[in-house]
């Protein structure tokens, strides 16, 4: 490659970056083992992202929140909100 056109490779664990967001937002999750959650209530919800004191345990993105939670007991789950059957996204963070 030439001078000033060197590769860079990145790689931005956003598995954990809605969970920091959602941490952010509630500073009581900070420091404990906590997932985000979306949509539906069958077996909890879809895990979709996991801080790194809950991967610990071996809780990890794709699972059931009651199969999270048989991982770690003292998981702190927060929730995606919805509007009309989808993410509303129109919270707005401190």
């Amino acid at each position: 490659m030439s001078r000033g056109q060197e590769r860079v490779v990145a790689l931005v664990d956003m598995d954990c970056f809605f969970m920091q967001v959602e941490q952010r937002l509630d500073p009581q999750l900070r420091g404990r083992p906590c997932a985000v959650v979306q949509y539906t209530e069958w077996q909890g919800g879809g895990v979709i992202a996991v801080s790194y004191e809950a991967r610990a345990f071996g809780v990890s993105r794709g699972m059931w929140a009651t199969e999270a939670r048989a991982l770690c007991p003292e998981l702190a789950l927060a929730r995606v909100p919805q509007a009309r059957g989808k993410a509303d996204l129109t919270r707005v963070g401190a």
